[in-house]
């Protein structure tokens, strides 16, 4: 059997804005409500990677342990969003993964066991960190092509912020050429972490649902079922943006936000048929720590 699971990396408006005092975010109300209605109707778990900063506020924090007690993964964001987390220094980068931990167990009352990097910003010393805090997964690999124009249009959206300079700032650059395309276990000493890599096909173009507005449904359906044929351990990659409209943006804030063009009906029904795909490829639906999972005993049997 093949798995294939549901993930949200929940880049929240709160965060674009700069965590304003007084700001109620509907990405943790409406936005979410409509991501949960395909969960109801693809009868399955999200993974959802919370930004530790977010639960700051009591309605964000009472919305995602909502979530957590209708039985979805909540997984580590890091604490503040920092676009090239990867580069940080080690005790930096143990504070930004250690302060969201604690405040995602404290709301949810389990500890985190997933994480994934902003921006897929990732470096040996964030599995390091990762490892010692005792996670199960890291889904920080981005190993393909499409993290070049992905970036450059980053800096586009970020021109003039205090973001802008950071975008750059990595220490994983070479992995569209040179990291693993494969899930894979990363051992140290005693301990382990299964690495789970954006999906990417054999010519190293990933799909997440992004692809679905930067190449249009025809050239994202033929990467989507390429990935879905190339990749033993699959899952699609969701972000608030995909279900957002344009009367959520709060109209005084001046910012650059992606996928506003498109009409909420549009990016639904795209949202609908890219899930009734994953669906129809007769995988079944578990959520990131399964799927981690799986990989894990994958490999035990081979070294068996």
């Amino acid at each position: 059997m093949k798995f294939a699971a549901i993930n949200i990396n929940l880049d929240s408006l709160n965060e674009a804005y700069g965590f304003p005092d007084g700001y109620s975010d509907p990405t943790f109300t409406s936005v979410m409500d409509r991501f949960l209605r395909f969960a109801e109707k693809y009868n399955f778990k999200y993974s959802i990677y919370i930004i530790g900063r977010d639960l700051e506020k009591d309605e964000n924090r009472e919305a995602v342990s909502r979530w957590a007690k209708l039985g979805h993964e909540i997984g580590n964001h890091s604490w503040s969003h920092y676009l090239s987390l990867g580069a940080m220094r080690k005790k930096e980068l143990f504070d930004e993964v250690k302060r969201s931990h604690d405040a995602i167990a404290n709301c949810v009352g389990y500890e985190p066991r997933g994480f994934i990097a902003p921006a897929w910003s990732t470096s040996h010393r964030l599995r390091d960190v990762l490892m010692e805090l005792g996670y199960e997964y890291d889904t920080s690999d981005w190993p393909s092509i499409l993290m070049y124009p992905a970036l450059a249009k980053m800096l586009v959206n970020h021109f003039g912020s205090p973001s802008f300079r950071k975008i750059l700032n990595r220490r994983d650059l070479h992995y569209p050429i040179l990291a693993s395309r494969n899930a894979r276990v990363i051992r140290k000493g005693e301990r382990r972490l299964v690495s789970l890599p954006l999906p990417t096909n054999r010519w190293r173009i990933s799909v997440w649902h992004t692809t679905s507005f930067m190449f249009g449904w025809k050239w994202h359906l033929r990467l989507l079922k390429s990935c879905l044929n190339d990749v033993e351990f699959f899952y699609y990659l969701l972000h608030p943006a995909d279900l957002t409209e344009a009367k959520d943006i709060s109209p005084e804030r001046r910012m650059n936000f992606e996928r506003m063009q498109f009409d909420l009906t549009v990016k639904e029904k795209l949202l609908d048929d890219s899930l009734s795909e994953v669906a129809s490829a007769g995988r079944q639906f578990v959520t990131m720590r399964e799927l981690a999972k799986a990989v894990a005993e994958r490999a035990s049997c081979k070294r068996d």
